[in-house]
């Protein structure tokens, strides 16, 4: 078995005899991106382990319909705090630590079990295999290995190996008379319709009877739009927006709410952005030969690249709203009844649109051009990449795209070499450098955030570097208090 083109390479022998076959035994391994991760012998000498591999069949029948529909902790601290699964005991460890007992207590057999049902190893028995952590977020599969640095590998190319594994396992299995081996094979070749039961439960979050409450007299299939004809046992449904805006939307918003921002989506038409598709497609081939190492500088690279694109100069205001009705995406608003959640942008069967939350109305004019950049950079690269569909400025996101966006934001509407060049003309006071903010139209903050992370920065006076450090740090805790966004930049 090989699938030379995903992260996720399995390899499997089944036992040469009949009863041992039978059996559910066969010798395998598991590569991650090339690399030895579960194997027998040494990693210069990678050698097939011996095993039952019903074991592992039984494991992925099982936890088949969250690897594929969940995309989403299971506390929204989590989902503020940790930037991949592999963090989610290292943050809850640091959260237990400061609270009651009894806090722990509630909260880790639910963590538990979803590590469990996201960790491809938990299903061995008699055999310590390392942990590897699974979780999709969009079109694409968060891999965390024990002990390792996290893979962000594409969703269907890790689908498929783990798919083909599983049907390898299933073949070879066939014609067993064990009856646990059985089972495994018609688990495994069950695991569409039960993907199919437990889909909307997964894929949003909600419970059976919060579904019902939004769905009202509307079919589960017409409110949410999922196809009658999904190939459930190889495609994980028609993922799109409604889903993803109920999901990152659960628990920040009331669900009269949630209720209104679906109803919303579902009323707006499709629009055509060729102009939006094709400077998208190149961004994402831009980013991909750049690849950065962390999310802001991404955004960076990204947001310099898009600037040249529009050809707007380094020392010229950027109209954003002006730059977003050019590719015909359309800007709207709802309220929200809450003000946790900045905007909503979602597109598909819908849209491009960004929906602003009018209960954010005391908002200044720069922070909602902030906010329309911020989702101006999730249409160009995460709409067929990372994101499910739509995002959400203050729901359950992904921190990695987040940051992206938020560095993006900020570096496209103020250049840092903007600031820079302002140094150099002789403006090296901090007070001369803040004046920028108006002329480029962002706030005290987003400016202090350039200058920060300029050249500039060292050159400023102790007393005018603890200035902006303090308003970088106050801005910060507000965030995190407020549940908007997890970095400035």
């Amino acid at each position: 078995m090989d699938n030379n083109n995903s992260v996720l390479r399995f390899e499997f022998v089944p036992a040469q005899d009949a009863r041992r076959r039978h059996d559910g035994y066969g010798a395998g391994s598991l590569f991650l991106d090339g690399r030895p991760f579960w194997f027998s012998g040494s990693e210069s000498d990678p050698r097939r382990f011996e095993w039952t591999w019903v074991d592992f069949l039984e494991h992925i029948a099982a936890i088949w319909p969250a690897l594929v529909a969940e995309q989403t902790y299971p506390f929204d601290w989590l989902n503020k705090s940790a930037s991949h699964p592999g963090e989610i005991w290292m943050r809850a460890d640091y959260r237990w630590a400061s609270r009651d007992e009894a806090i722990a207590d509630e909260e880790e057999p639910v963590l538990y079990e979803f590590h469990r049902r996201h960790n491809l190893a938990a299903g061995w028995k008699g055999i310590g295999l390392p942990a590897l952590v699974w979780l999709r977020v969009g079109n694409s599969v968060w891999l965390s290995p024990e002990n390792g640095m996290p893979y962000r590998a594409s969703e269907q190319e890790c689908r498929n190996s783990l798919q083909a594994i599983g049907d390898q396992l299933a073949a070879a299995f066939e014609g067993s008379d064990n009856s646990r081996v059985v089972a495994a094979v018609l688990a495994w070749r069950l695991r569409g319709a039960t993907l199919k039961a437990s889909f909307l439960e997964l894929a949003t979050g909600f419970t059976t009877s919060e579904l019902c409450l939004l769905q009202g007299s509307s079919s589960a299939n017409d409110y949410w739009e999922v196809s009658d004809k999904t190939d459930w046992d190889h495609v994980p449904a028609n993922e799109n927006e409604l889903l993803a805006a109920a999901r990152m939307t659960r628990g920040v918003l009331p669900v009269p709410a949630i209720a209104r921002v679906i109803e919303k989506i579902r009323k707006t038409p499709p629009a055509k952005t060729p102009g939006l598709d094709e400077l998208g497609r190149k961004a994402v081939l831009h980013l991909q030969q750049g690849q950065a190492v962390y999310a802001h500088e991404s955004g960076y690279h990204l947001a310099q690249w898009v600037r040249e694109q529009l050809r707007v100069g380094l020392q010229r205001y950027v109209d954003i709203e002006a730059v977003l009705a050019s590719f015909n995406v359309e800007v709207t608003s709802l309220r929200f009844d809450s003000s946790h959640i900045e905007a909503i942008a979602f597109w598909g069967l819908h849209g491009p649109c960004i929906m602003l939350n009018d209960d954010r109305a005391h908002d200044s004019h720069e922070r909602k051009r902030m906010t329309l950049a911020h989702e101006f950079c999730h249409l160009l690269v995460d709409r067929k990449n990372a994101l499910p569909a739509a995002e959400v400025l203050g729901g359950a996101v992904d921190q990695y795209v987040e940051r992206r966006a938020n560095a993006f934001a900020a570096e496209l509407l103020l250049p840092r070499e903007s600031v820079e060049q302002e140094a150099k003309a002789g403006n090296l006071r901090l007070s001369d450098l803040l004046l920028m903010r108006q002329k480029f139209g962002v706030s005290k903050t987003v400016a202090c955030a350039q200058i920060y992370n300029s050249r500039v920065f060292e050159g400023l006076q102790h007393f005018e570097q603890d200035y902006v450090e303090g308003r970088i740090a106050r801005f910060e805790a507000f965030v995190q208090r407020e549940k908007i966004v997890s970095e400035v930049v």
